[in-house]
């Protein structure tokens, strides 16, 4: 079925992700709200990805794709971003009162956009969302740890008005984070909802090879750097993720990643006002954990 007074388009960013994409394709035709306009954008794949993509847009004509050069590597900070931008520029996003991101290896369960369109009409003040992922580690399927408010860049759902006055993604590390603090800046709400039927499984099992692991943790480092995060916060954030795997030693390779950016005097995300918000709510954030750990007598 359709939802007339919500219209909502779709797009999926996807590199070599031909294991995964046909069951996230029957994953979203087979929910109970479709979308209007669904956009594969193929980043660059030199597997079937595209082949698959093209094959479901002849079976459904509300799904287009469109393909991109191959940069020659997986690009998961401004890479994204620009491709589910590029992908936007396909359709008509004024038409639309909101746009989801769904990634090619992302599993919904058959009611989460009819669940997530119900949360934005129960709050006009809503302006990002998303449910809770689990992934599969060791052969288990756990919840992905550190999600909070819709600062989770596998899948979002954005209110047009909302992702126009943020001015679009940031292009580069942390761009999921970025989006949603502009957004708490401008005043709107951002939000992880941990009901049932917004709970997404990612597909891809997570890499456990000790390079891997620590590079993703200099990832996260790089993208606190971007964003312009504050130094105690860095320090903060390397604390709470030190019980994480690989224990302390992830933790270690966040502030290296960070420093390794802040030497190198890497990209930043070029909004000063953004980034002299993003300190204080880091720092009003700190003030109120340690408030809670240490309550007044």
């Amino acid at each position: 079925m359709n939802h007339p007074d919500k219209q909502f388009i779709v797009i999926t960013p996807a590199r070599d992700e031909e294991a995964y994409l046909e069951r996230v394709i029957e994953a979203i035709v087979g929910q109970t709200v479709l979308p209007a306009e669904w956009v594969i954008v193929d980043d660059g794949s030199v597997d079937q990805t595209a082949e698959i993509a093209r094959f479901a847009a002849t079976k459904h004509n509300w799904i287009k794709v469109y393909r991109r050069k191959n940069r020659g590597y997986r690009d998961l900070g401004a890479g994204v971003a620009e491709a589910i931008t590029e992908g936007l520029v396909q359709v008509s996003v004024r038409d639309y009162d909101f746009i989801f991101n769904i990634d090619a290896d992302i599993i919904l369960g058959p009611k989460y956009f009819e669940t997530i369109l119900k949360k934005f009409e129960e709050d006009p003040g809503l302006g990002i969302a998303v449910g809770e992922v689990y992934e599969r580690i060791n052969h288990k399927i756990l919840k992905m740890r550190a999600q909070p408010l819709g600062m989770v860049g596998a899948l979002k759902c954005w209110r047009r008005t909302c992702f126009e006055q943020i001015g679009g993604l940031a292009r580069g590390e942390g761009w999921d984070g970025v989006d949603c603090l502009q957004a708490m800046r401008f005043g709107w709400r951002t939000a992880t909802f941990p009901d049932e039927e917004l709970k997404v499984i990612h597909l891809r099992q997570c890499r456990t090879s000790v390079r891997s692991i620590f590079y993703g943790w200099m990832r996260h480092g790089r993208a606190l750097h971007f964003a312009g995060s504050h130094p105690l916060y860095v320090l903060a954030s390397a604390l709470y993720h030190s019980i994480d795997r690989p224990v302390i030693f992830g933790s270690i390779f966040l502030i290296i990643g960070y420093l390794e950016a802040a030497v190198k005097k890497s990209n930043q995300f070029n909004d000063r006002e953004f980034r002299r918000f993003l300190r204080q709510w880091q720092l009003k954030r700190l003030a109120e954990i340690i408030k809670i750990k240490c309550p007044e007598k």
